[in-house]
């Protein structure tokens, strides 16, 4: 490597890491804009203005606002799960029971929060990106269930018969519960009593 290509290094990385953090705010920004004045209503100078920067420097990162919802839902889709591996580290080794309420709580949590990004979601249409992107977070989610069931499993906590329904089964009933929390905007009490009942019922079923 010449003396030349050494000197651009770091430049080059401040220049990845100024356009992560402009795309960062403008993602905050739109998610408050959308979120105050309505997937439709809102305009993308309003955004930009939001961000702090040209309407020009919004397009250059983000094409156009279906754009924009995409990387929305990839940036929400990421906070979930660095949440729920943030909150199954130090679970690690645990029973599985400990396990799976440190799961559904930082789940319920991160749902029960309404921020705008929340917000933004819920305004979406259940269309094609939208399906696509709830059946990547529920693959996602489910790995990570089938990881920590198959442990409890392996450690003689949970019967083995019935593997295969066990993360959809469990799945299911955190899927009853969001669509409630989603037609009662009201509806929010403590993220582990939520879990707590879920985790009841479920594991009765299943446990040696």
């Amino acid at each position: 490597m010449n003396r030349d290509s050494k000197s651009e290094a770091p430049v080059k990385r401040l220049r990845s890491r100024l356009k992560e953090a402009t795309a960062d705010a403008i993602l905050s920004a739109a998610a408050e804009v959308f979120a105050r004045e309505g997937l439709h209503a809102a305009k993308m100078e309003s955004i930009a203005e939001q961000a702090g920067v040209s309407v020009g420097t919004l397009y250059n990162h983000f094409t156009d606002r279906a754009a924009l919802l995409e990387a929305l839902r990839e940036k929400r889709r990421h906070l979930l799960l660095a949440r729920l591996d943030a909150a199954l580290a130090p679970v690690e080794g645990q029973p599985v029971r400990v396990q799976l309420r440190a799961f559904l709580t930082a789940l319920f949590a991160h749902v029960a929060e309404r921020d705008a990004f929340m917000r933004v979601l819920m305004q979406l249409p259940d269309d094609s990106a939208q399906s696509q992107s709830k059946s990547r977070i529920r693959a996602e989610l489910i790995r990570r269930l089938g990881a920590i069931l198959d442990r409890g499993i392996r450690a003689g906590e949970l019967r083995a018969d019935g593997r295969a329904f066990y993360p959809a089964l469990l799945m299911g009933m955190v899927g009853g519960a969001l669509d409630r929390l989603r037609a009662d905007e009201h509806a929010n009490p403590p993220a582990p009593a939520w879990a707590e009942e879920i985790l009841r019922v479920f594991l009765k079923g299943i446990e040696v």
